[in-house]
């Protein structure tokens, strides 16, 4: 068995062998206030939304900062009466392709199968897009095309499909697949692909071509391009204990899968053991994982790490405070990046 080590990281993702002792005259960090974690996702998530005015009349181009292309069809944008806008827009878009973003925005990789187990996904990026006039949040006659480079996820992957947030077991939010969903037609009466994930080819600066995966959406909102992690391996429950104090008000952990684009998020909290868990059970026995445990403290994020390889009836212990780091958005987006 692979023993569990504290592991430190710095904010570019630097691994450390340990986290400096503290001096006698320094105090443990406090547990932070209900909803503080909260408050940091938000804010991060409004540093990653890039705004971008369009005219609502015409065929437009969006790309964001990662590559990600969204395109929007002339006169294909309601009010809420259903009324027909005119003139400039505000389209939202946040793309997220790996687990550091995953984890500031507070976005894993949970997945709702069609009998309502939870299970994990291996994501090719997840996104938002919305429109809004003067403040007022926007429909969708004619679905949107979005476009996002295979390259920021190691490559193609014909297993992949569309998948969009929905409330799972315990309250939690997870992500359903698309197509196990009734196929509405749009106003034109068109069903379209929705829920289709196509591979596309495109020419690059250089001349020669690159992979993107694409689909269409009738809804704003998230969306995610997703396939079901599988291992054949016999499966088991992890349960990951957290200091006095802190609890499911002030704290989360989160389970990054080892060479995979996979951030799960432990959705039950046990009060009698102070123990995070996933009610489901599906966690490979030899897995080899970091577990992260999340908190807030003073305005900033901070966490512990944990390498570990997943035995039968697993338990991870994060129970001494001063081993926390704090680091702010960039810095936890770095940290966990460098995961493998």
């Amino acid at each position: 068995m692979k023993p569990s080590t504290i592991i430190a990281l710095t904010v570019t993702g630097t691994l450390l062998g340990c986290v400096p002792e503290l001096g006698p005259d320094s105090t443990s960090q406090q547990p932070a206030k209900p909803g503080a974690l909260g408050d940091l996702t938000e804010d991060a998530r409004d540093e990653m939304t890039q705004v971008f005015t369009v005219d609502s009349e015409s065929f437009n181009t969006i790309e964001g900062e990662e590559g990600t292309l969204l395109y929007l069809w002339p006169n294909s944008l309601v009010d809420s009466d259903g009324l027909l806008v005119h003139g400039n827009v505000d389209v939202e878009l946040i793309e997220i392709y790996g687990k550091g973003q995953m984890l500031t925005s507070n976005v894993p990789t949970n997945g709702l199968t069609s009998s309502g187990e939870i299970a994990q996904l291996v994501s090719g990026g997840e996104f938002y897009v919305n429109a809004s006039q003067n403040g007022e949040d926007l429909s969708l006659t004619h679905p949107y095309q979005l476009i996002a480079p295979t390259e920021n996820t190691d490559g193609p992957d014909i297993e992949m499909e569309l998948f969009e947030i929905e409330e799972g077991p315990q309250g939690a939010d997870a992500w359903v697949a698309v197509g196990d969903e009734p196929n509405e037609p749009d106003t034109d009466g068109n069903q379209g692909d929705r829920g289709n994930v196509e591979i596309v080819k495109a020419d690059t600066d250089g001349g020669g071509t690159s992979t993107a995966y694409a689909f269409l959406s009738q809804e704003f909102g998230w969306s995610n391009i997703d396939r079901w992690y599988s291992d054949p391996r016999p499966k088991t429950t992890i349960h990951v204990e957290v200091p006095d104090g802190w609890d499911n008000d002030n704290c989360a952990v989160y389970l990054s899968y080892d060479g995979e684009n996979t951030l799960a998020r432990f959705d039950t909290y046990d009060a009698a053991t102070k123990r995070f868990s996933e009610h489901y059970g599906l966690i490979p026995i030899g897995l080899e994982v970091h577990v992260i445990f999340m908190t807030e403290s003073e305005g900033e994020w901070s966490y512990a790490i944990q390498e570990t390889t997943i035995v039968d009836n697993h338990v991870t212990v994060f129970d001494n405070p001063d081993d926390f780091l704090e680091t702010d958005n960039q810095g936890l987006i770095d940290a966990i990046s460098a995961l493998p």
